[in-house]
């Protein structure tokens, strides 16, 4: 049986770190980034992501995207 996967949804998440809590541990906090378009490419999302973490004023600790889809048999 083969299935396929039918891209649905996409979106870009910046992890920055968001100084520390009373015990010192660093704090992290996710950007997230609804509606990147599905054909986007790794590349240019990643590109993109950059761009806005130069922007940022706490540190970067990744960039990641997330894709969601549904399973169709074909």
């Amino acid at each position: 049986m083969a299935v396929n996967k039918v891209p649905q949804t996409s979106k870009m998440l910046i992890t920055i770190e968001n100084g520390v809590n009373a015990n010192g541990q660093p704090v992290q906090r996710q950007r997230s980034y609804k509606n990147v378009k599905v054909s986007a490419a790794d590349a240019d999302v990643y590109a993109v992501a950059q761009g806005i973490a130069d922007l940022q004023t706490h540190a970067v600790i990744g960039i990641s995207r997330q894709d969601e889809g549904n399973l169709v048999n074909a």
